[in-house]
């Protein structure tokens, strides 16, 4: 057996047990009860065998017991007088019940208890002294403390169990954020494959157009032949690219909500994998507050500015604007009422959507990983701006995000009225 130190606070119980012991014996050595045997040096050795492994009653609570129980057997047959020693063997039948195996605690304690009813029994029959009686102290002697170890063994148990479930849950809530950063990267790239796609497209056939145009000019023909190349090969590059992706995405997908008991693409507006819907884009925004509205909760939306905003922004500001009315529309409650604000300023857009709900979103996200606002940050981050999020003073939730809108290559273009109709 690998004998470790005991433990400090053990040792000090031990401690001042075995000085308790001492001074009754003291006591009592003068003037023994009439049959007592007058503590002497082998009364006093065994008073330490027996008190003094009590210090290591959690680290190994089987020897100790014994231990105790066989010092206290050899002490009341030499007829030495009680002490406060003899509370050794209820301490550590409580241990060895709380820091045992059931099954082997309930072994040991049986066998201990058939100790001190064959050991009574004993005392019963040579003496006059030890009554019948005893019998019955004997088996609640070991019932009581053992049955609140035991009690003690199964809290112990039930806590462990706890702290468990909890370690499993955050790390299952850790790899389920993780799988929707994934998934949200994924899709960024897919949507901004689907703007430059468009752009790439258009350059291609003006390209094409003009080479056709270019007439006798044999270098404009073939710069102008170069781009159209060069446009179509980077098309069918992204094409396969987008194959990858859309496969990263869905298996991303399909983990998080393995994990966290969603659907993928449970979410309001145009389903993520449809590739025959428009890109989501500032002037789609009524037809999402629509769905919303139909949904049971009415919306406010206003859209001040006419700043233009590149259409990769344009994509992540619906994002954003989706996810936070999902959320309003899952735990906001009956009766709660949203408005959504964007406000296009000179290479800023500013986007504002609160509701005034029962202002539980804050603890469902927390419970459920904050997979939704996760998603939402990862947009924000990848654009370089800036989000807030939290409860409302007064209830409620209100994201605030705002997001670059600066294009060199359209800032000096004339400012455009994009105001989707119907906006106010």
């Amino acid at each position: 057996m690998d004998l470790k130190l005991p433990r400090v606070s053990d040792a000090l119980i031990a401690a001042a047990m075995l000085a308790l012991a001492i001074i009754v014996a003291v006591d009592q050595g003068g003037e023994p009860p009439a049959g007592a045997h007058p503590y002497d040096a082998f009364g006093y050795i065994l008073l330490v065998l027996q008190v003094g492994p009590l210090a290591y009653r959690q680290r190994y609570p089987v020897a100790v017991l014994w231990m105790s129980m066989v010092t206290w057997t050899v002490a009341s047959g030499v007829g030495y007088v009680d002490t406060p020693a003899t509370l050794v063997v209820f301490v550590a039948l409580y241990g060895v019940a709380a820091y045992m195996p059931r099954r082997l605690g309930l072994r040991h304690g049986a066998a201990a208890a058939l100790w001190l009813l064959g050991w009574t029994a004993i005392g019963i029959a040579a003496t006059d002294y030890v009554k019948p009686g005893a019998l019955l102290a004997s088996v609640l002697a070991v019932v009581v403390p053992m049955t609140i170890g035991m009690v003690d063994y199964r809290r112990s148990e039930r806590i462990t169990e706890l702290e468990l479930a909890s370690q499993r849950r955050r790390q299952a809530e850790r790899v389920a954020a993780n799988d929707a950063v994934r998934a949200e990267r994924a899709r960024i790239a897919r949507e901004l494959h689907d703007v430059v796609a468009h752009e790439m497209t258009v350059m291609t056939l003006h390209a094409e157009g003009a080479r056709r145009r270019a007439g006798e000019d044999r270098v404009l023909s073939e710069a102008l032949e170069t781009i159209s190349d060069s446009g179509r090969k980077g098309l069918a590059e992204m094409q396969r690219m987008i194959g990858v992706l859309r496969t990263s995405e869905r298996e991303a997908e399909d983990e998080a909500a393995e994990l966290t008991g969603r659907t993928r693409g449970a979410a309001i507006g145009p389903a993520v994998g449809d590739e025959f819907s428009p890109v989501p884009s500032l002037a789609t925004l009524p037809a999402l507050v629509e769905q919303v509205e139909e949904a049971g909760m009415p919306v406010e939306l206003s859209i001040e500015g006419t700043a233009h905003v590149p259409a990769g922004v344009e994509l992540s500001a619906y994002r954003i604007v989706q996810e936070s009315l999902t959320n309003a529309l899952k735990y906001a409650g009956p009766g709660a009422r949203a408005r959504v604000e964007l406000t296009r300023r000179a290479g800023e857009l500013s986007i504002v959507v609160e509701d005034d709900g029962r202002g539980v979103i804050a603890e469902a996200t927390r419970s459920s990983g904050g997979h939704g606002i996760a998603g939402m940050r990862e947009r924000v981050q990848q654009l370089g701006g800036t989000m807030d999020h939290g409860p409302r003073s007064g209830g409620g939730f209100r994201v605030e995000a705002h997001l670059p809108a600066s294009d060199d290559q359209v800032r000096a273009a004339a400012p455009r009225d994009s105001t989707p109709k119907g906006a106010k």
